[in-house]
C-alpha cells in the first residue's frame, strides 16, 4: 500500500529536517568546489553545513510535537549557527516559516504552501541586492509550485515528491539566469543546497532513511566541465563579516540602509529581537561600530576572501588528489576529512549486484550475511567507474595518486589503468599496488593523505608510499571456515574437516601481495589472543608504529584489540573502522582484522 502522509506536525517536520542536514552534509565537498557566487572563496558547503547542524542541535533537544513550536526552534537555531550567504537566507527563510506558521499544530499540505510562499519571501527580501539564478529563484518557484498544487493534494507524499522535481528544474536553469554560472559550468551552489534539503526530506519518506545518493549534481551532464580558472573573482570587498545582533524593535530595512554604503551581498535575516548579518566589507570594525547602535553584538566572525579564494587557486593548480577502491577499511570522517574518492567494487548476491558503500552498506550487508543462503562474492569495478572518478578529480587536482588494493588479490588496478588509458590527462595519474587490502590498506592511504597535507612533492611521496608498504602487515582473525567456503576462498572438503577440528585460522598478506597463513589454533579464544600477538610481534620490530582495526559486526573485540594495543604501545593511536563487505564475504560475522604500519 502506498504511504501517505495528510499532515505535518512538529515531530514529522523535525525528522524531516535531520535528515535534509544528513544530505546536506553528504554534498558539502560538491558545495564547495562549484562555489563561484556571490564570490568564488570555496566555502558554500561549509557555511550550509555549519547551519543545518546548528539547527539539528537545536530541534534534538525539543520533544514537542507542535509544528509551531518545532518551527520556532528550527528559526532561532538557524540564525544562531547561521554562516555565509546561504546561511543567512536559510535563516530567513526559516524564519518566515515560522512566523507563518504562529499556533499551528498541525499543517494541511495547502497550510504548507502558504506558509513555504511567505518563507521565500522573507527570504529574498533579506538580501539588499537580490540576484535571480541564485538559491532565491530556486525557494520562489518551488514555493510557487507548492501553492499552485496543494490545493489539489492533500497528500504530502505527492506534493514533496513532485515539488523537487520542479526544484530541479529551476536549478538546472540557474546558469542561463547567471552569467558567472554559465562561464564556470556549474549551478549555484546554494540553490543547490537547497535541493539537496528538498532531497533528503524525499529520502526519509521513501527509504525512512537518507539514501546514499551519488554526490553531482542532478543536473551536471548539461554543464560545461568546471575551471576556477575562467572564472573572475568577482571580489569587490576583501572581507566577509558577519555577526549575530540582539535587540529590542530591530527593524531590518534601518539597518540595511545604516550599512549599505559600507559593502555589498549584504543580508539582514531574523526577527525583532535577533538578527544575523552578513556583509562584504573592507571595514569590518566600522559594520560592528554601526550595528552596536541597534543592540548587542553577540558573535562575530570575519574571513578574508582574498586570501580564500587565492588559496582555492592554488590549490586547485598545486595539490594533489587521492583515489582508492572500497576494499579500502576507513572511518567516513577520515575519508570525509582528506577528499578522498572511492571507487567501489561490485558485491554479488546470488544474481543480485551492488556497489559496494554505495548501494550496500556494511550494516545492511550484515543482515545478509545473517540471512540469505546465496552465493556471495565480489568483483573488480568496471574501467568506467575508474574514468568518471579520474574525469572530475584531474579538473581540480595537478595529480592523482590512486592507490589499490593488492593486484594479486583483485583486478582492480588493471581497472584502474584501462580507466585512465587514452585519457587526455592520464600523465597525472599514478596508480599504486599496494600490496594489501582491507585496514591496512586504509592505512597506507592515510598515510598518503597526511603526506599530501604536509606538503611533500608528488614523487617523495610515492618514494614515502612505496617504502610504506614494505613496513606494512595484516593479521586477520577468522573465526569460522563457514564463509570462506561460501565465497570459494576454501576447498569445500578441507574446509569441512578444519570445522570439525574445530581450527582457526590467522591470515595474513605477504609481501607479494598474496593472502598466507600466519598461524593457525584451535578455539576461538586462541585464535584472538594469536592475532593480537602476531601483530604485536610485528610492530615491537618496527620504528612509530601505527595501527588499524578493522571488524566484522564486533565493535566489542575491535576496541578491546585496541585497549590491549595501547597498553603495550603507550599513546599510540589505533584507527578502528568496519570492514567493507569486500572482506566481510570471506572472514564472516565476528571476524577482525589487526594492521600495523611502521618506520624502517
Amino acid at each position: 500500500m502506498k504511504i501517505q502522509i495528510k499532515y505535518l506536525n512538529g515531530i514529522r517536520f523535525k525528522r524531516f529536517i535531520i535528515n535534509s542536514a544528513q544530505r546536506v552534509n553528504q554534498m558539502e565537498q560538491y558545495l564547495n568546489d562549484i562555489n563561484v557566487f556571490p564570490v568564488a572563496d570555496g566555502d558554500t558547503g561549509t557555511n550550509m553545513v555549519a547551519t543545518m547542524n546548528s539547527i539539528v542541535e537545536g530541534v534534538n533537544k525539543c520533544k514537542e510535537s507542535s509544528f509551531a513550536r518545532i518551527s520556532n526552534i528550527i528559526a532561532d537555531s538557524a540564525l544562531t549557527g547561521a554562516r555565509g550567504n546561504s546561511g543567512a537566507i536559510l535563516a530567513q527563510f526559516f524564519q518566515g516559516l515560522a512566523e507563518a506558521t504562529k499556533d499551528k499544530v498541525r499543517l494541511s499540505t495547502e497550510t504548507f504552501a502558504q506558509a513555504a510562499t511567505k518563507a521565500a519571501e522573507q527570504a529574498r527580501n533579506a538580501i539588499s541586492n537580490p540576484i535571480e539564478g541564485t538559491i532565491i529563484t530556486v525557494m520562489k518557484d518551488w514555493a510557487n509550485y507548492l501553492a499552485e498544487h496543494a490545493p489539489h493534494t492533500p497528500d504530502f507524499v505527492e506534493l514533496f515528491n513532485k515539488s523537487l522535481s520542479r526544484a530541479k528544474v529551476s536549478l538546472a536553469e540557474t546558469p542561463e539566469k547567471l552569467l558567472i554560472l554559465k562561464k564556470s559550468g556549474v549551478v549555484d551552489a546554494g540553490a543547490q543546497g537547497f535541493v539537496n534539503i528538498l532531497e533528503g526530506i524525499v529520502n526519509f519518506i521513501e527509504y525512512g532513511k537518507v539514501k546514499s545518493l551519488e554526490v553531482i549534481a542532478s543536473t551536471t551532464n548539461k554543464m560545461r566541465s568546471f575551471d576556477l580558472d575562467k572564472i573572475d573573482s568577482g571580489i569587490n570587498f576583501q572581507f566577509c563579516a558577519e555577526c549575530l545582533l540582539e535587540g529590542i524593535g530591530l527593524d531590518p530595512k534601518t539597518i540595511k540602509q545604516k550599512l549599505s554604503f559600507l559593502g555589498d551581498s549584504l543580508i539582514v535575516a531574523g526577527s525583532k529581537n535577533k538578527a544575523r548579518i552578513h556583509i562584504h566589507t573592507d571595514k569590518p570594525e566600522d559594520v560592528f561600530a554601526e550595528l552596536s547602535e541597534f543592540g548587542t553584538i553577540v558573535k562575530t566572525k570575519v574571513d578574508d576572501m582574498h586570501k580564500q579564494h587565492t588559496k582555492i587557486k592554488l590549490d586547485a593548480q598545486k595539490s594533489i588528489g587521492l583515489v582508492t577502491d572500497s576494499t579500502c577499511d576507513l572511518p567516513p570522517e577520515l575519508i570525509k576529512k582528506y577528499n578522498i574518492k572511492i571507487v567501489p567494487v561490485v558485491i554479488q548476491v546470488g544474481e543480485k549486484s551492488y556497489l559496494d558503500k554505495v548501494e550496500i552498506k556494511p550494516k545492511d550487508f550484515i543482515r545478509i550475511l545473517e540471512t540469505s543462503n546465496e552465493k556471495l562474492s565480489t568483483s573488480q569495478p568496471a574501467p568506467a567507474f575508474f574514468k568518471k572518478v579520474y574525469d572530475k578529480a584531474t579538473r581540480r587536482y595537478k595529480s592523482i595518486i590512486s592507490l589499490h588494493i593488492s593486484e594479486k588479490l583483485s583486478g582492480t588496478i588493471q581497472g584502474a589503468r584501462m580507466g585512465c588509458k587514452d585519457m587526455e590527462y592520464s600523465n597525472k595519474i599514478h596508480i599504486v599496488d599496494s600490496k594489501t587490502s582491507s585496514v591496512a590498506l586504509g592505512l597506507l592511504v592515510k598515510e598518503t593523505a597526511q603526506l599530501i597535507r604536509k606538503g611533500f612533492d608528488l614523487d617523495e611521496i610515492v618514494e614515502r608510499v612505496k617504502l610504506a608498504i614494505k613496513n606494512t602487515r595484516i593479521f586477520i582473525a577468522v573465526p569460522t571456515l563457514k564463509y570462506m567456503i561460501r565465497s570459494g576462498r576454501l576447498n569445500k572438503t578441507k574446509g569441512l574437516l578444519g570445522t570439525l577440528l574445530n581450527l582457526k585460522p590467522i591470515l595474513t598478506i605477504n609481501s607479494d601481495g598474496n593472502i598466507a597463513e600466519a598461524a593457525k589454533v584451535i578455539g576461538q579464544k586462541r585464535v584472538i589472543k594469536k592475532t593480537l600477538d602476531l601483530a604485536i610481534k610485528y610492530a615491537k620490530n618496527v620504528e612509530n608504529p601505527r595501527f588499524g582495526i578493522t571488524h566484522v559486526a564486533a565493535p566489542e573485540l575491535a576496541q578491546w584489540y585496541g585497549y590491549k594495543i595501547r597498553n603495550v604501545f603507550n599513546s599510540s593511536k589505533v584507527m578502528i573502522s568496519e570492514a567493507s563487505p569486500a572482506l566481510s564475504v570471506h572472514i564472516g560475522i565476528g571476524g577482525a582484522a589487526i594492521a600495523v604500519l611502521g618506520d624502517s
